[in-house]
């Protein structure tokens, strides 16, 4: 009963503890995923991730990202544009540092880059086991540089900071339940609309111009219980809100069986509601000081539900999944709905 409550609590942390890992042990991970969808968009997704425990207690993490883009979307046909075709790169290296055999604390470094867009991400976080390691107290802090640009236009240069706190715990409730809350807060300044997206109406055209500071807030619950040996049901729920107006509300539920001869089936379901920017409009009938028809500030919903099959071997792990999306645009005329369709190859090696 003990592995099955501290597997939990593990499953609800981003990394394996440092004091868990022998000097040396060690594991690759690689992913292949597809995003495709009705807007004529596609994504295909390659990552390579590594980790390695020092002689010391830290793991060094270091992993590679490539998106390669292509899209004709209506947003990309509105700014009269056919069909755009790019890559994004991110190299990323990161250390956990055990201090104890409560606590820990890490720090990261993340670069990505592609022909308009240049960034730089520095990540620092803590954690301390609390409770006799029944419950865990995480807290971390981020700060990203982003360099904005325009293809085709030297003169277009623009800057983006983005930064950002989170403070959580993890508590172990009852026999076989996880519970963890977490808060979130981030604050950007700078350049927040795209280069290539305008305001057009029957008597202006103009750049889309949303504000230059916004602050974000979130609030995420989640519960992990076992039902028996073989099965998990993980909920989820995040509350957020912003000071552009924007309010959303997200539910996940997943259930995962443990299936024979080291295999696992997970079927899971998520919806997301969003209520629009003040700012926005679906026209404008004059020019005004923020205006944007970015989509993703409108009003919408979008349903998701998919599957993933994993196999866990002495030192191979195996997995694929699939996901369907829905997504229904209130008052975005240019397109009122989409679907897409993400599925993902992954295998991790252990030593």
């Amino acid at each position: 009963m003990r592995l099955q409550l501290a597997l939990l609590l593990v499953s609800a942390t981003a990394h394996a503890q440092v004091v868990d890992r022998e000097a040396g042990e060690g594991e690759v991970k690689s992913s292949l995923a597809m995003y495709a969808d009705s807007d004529k968009t596609t994504v295909v997704t390659t990552v390579v991730d590594g980790s390695v425990r020092l002689p010391q207690p830290v793991i060094i993490n270091a992993h590679a990202l490539v998106d390669a883009v292509s899209s004709a979307s209506v947003d990309v046909v509105s700014a009269a544009t056919s069909r755009f075709t790019e890559n994004r790169v991110e190299l990323g290296t990161a250390a956990q540092i055990g201090f104890s055999q409560a606590s820990e604390g890490s720090i990261g470094y993340t670069h990505s880059g592609e022909n308009d867009w240049q960034s730089h991400a520095i990540e620092l976080g803590y954690s301390h086991d609390l409770a006799h390691k029944n419950a865990k107290l995480s807290i971390g802090y981020g700060f990203t540089r982003n360099d904005v640009g325009r293809a085709h236009d030297p003169t277009f240069e623009r800057l983006l900071d983005v930064q950002g706190a989170q403070v959580g715990l993890s508590q172990i409730v009852g026999v076989k339940t996880l519970v963890t809350l977490a808060y979130t807060l981030a604050y950007a300044s700078g350049y927040q609309g795209s280069p290539y997206r305008f305001i057009t109406s029957p008597t202006f055209s103009a750049p889309e111009s949303p504000p230059e500071s916004r602050t974000r807030h979130a609030i995420t619950a989640r519960v992990l219980h076992m039902i028996g040996r073989a099965n998990t049901i993980d909920a989820q729920y995040r509350f957020y809100l912003d000071d552009w107006g924007i309010l959303s509300h997200t539910v996940e539920l997943a259930y995962t069986r443990e299936l024979a001869a080291a295999w696992s089936l997970r079927i899971r379901a998520r919806g997301y509601r969003q209520h629009e920017a003040s700012f926005y409009q679906e026209t404008y009938a004059m020019p005004m000081r923020y205006m944007t028809e970015d989509r993703e500030l409108s009003t919408f919903w979008d349903a998701m539900g998919g599957v993933k099959l994993g196999y866990t071997g002495d030192s191979w792990d195996l997995e694929a999944k699939a996901d369907a999306i829905v997504y229904r645009f209130d008052d975005y005329a240019r397109l009122r709905g989409r679907v897409a369709i993400v599925s993902g190859l992954g295998a991790t090696w252990r030593w």
